[in-house]
């Protein structure tokens, strides 16, 4: 049975705010002392797959949003002969928007099944007069990420199980997560490693448009220039559950809130 989750936001300007809190990119992730959370170094000599025990999502997942952006599952497809869930990612403004401003930016990342760790990531961006499309394939018995664009290769030494922006997301959501836990994700971008951390800070019940939802407080933080830099704190509140459903988004300022206002399809909800 398919289940589907409805998420809706309030400012068109948090689309990818909201996207950057998760989309984390993560590979090896690892505990406060510094531990790899899948026990494996980055040799990546003969590594033996990992399997990740994931109550957090699945086939037929959709998060859709007012401001014209949507995270779906919409299949499992076969990547390397392995079972992979097709992430994808889409964000679109509307025909007044357009008119300034057109964006239609398309994410998709191939995740395998078991071990929540990217095989494929795909990128189609337009934003005004900007392009950008690429594909990366990630090799983990060389450890290396494959980009392809404009025809041409580029090649990149990657850790085991490196993540890509889109499948950090989902890939936190299977983590188990406390107060007071930092955790370290790995994650590719534009041919760059970058290392993102993620702190639980605290426990806490809050009420929006969808309901009450008992939550933690995190926050992403990733030291980069690109998609996710920010010039001020991201805060995020997420279900204090299996599911880690984000609830709602906000600044350090409090400008710009990302507010969770329907969900359907979800046991529990």
């Amino acid at each position: 049975m398919k289940h589907r989750t409805y998420m809706r936001i309030k400012l068109p300007g948090l689309v990818w705010s909201f996207a950057v809190l998760f989309s984390l990119p993560a590979p090896a992730l690892f505990s406060q002392h510094g531990n790899s959370a899948n026990g494996a170094d980055s040799s990546n000599n003969a590594a033996p797959l990992r399997v990740i025990v994931n109550r957090a999502f699945n086939v037929g997942e959709e998060l859709s949003y007012i401001v014209r952006a949507k995270m779906s599952i919409p299949e499992i497809v076969n990547v390397n002969g392995r079972p992979c869930y097709h992430l994808l990612w889409e964000a679109w403004t509307n025909s007044f928007f357009s008119r300034f401003y057109k964006v239609e930016d398309k994410l998709g990342s191939f995740v395998d099944v078991d071990g929540i760790f990217t095989w494929r990531y795909e990128k189609q961006q337009r934003e005004g007069s900007f392009r950008d499309d690429r594909v990366v394939d990630f090799d983990l018995e060389r450890g290396l990420a494959i980009t392809t664009k404009n025809s041409k290769r580029d090649t990149v030494a990657i850790p085991l199980f490196v993540q890509d922006v889109v499948s950090a997301f989902y890939y936190i959501r299977t983590q188990k997560l406390a107060p007071g836990d930092t955790v370290f994700v790995d994650n590719y971008d534009n041919g760059k490693i970058l290392p993102l951390k993620i702190i639980v800070y605290r426990r806490e019940k809050i009420k929006v448009r969808a309901g009450k939802f008992n939550c933690l407080v995190v926050e992403p933080q990733m030291k980069t220039p690109g998609l996710y830099n920010q010039k001020g704190r991201l805060i995020v509140h997420i279900t204090d559950d299996d599911r880690k459903i984000p609830v709602l988004t906000t600044t350090e300022l409090y400008i710009n809130v990302a507010e969770l206002e329907e969900i359907k399809g979800v046991e529990g909800y």
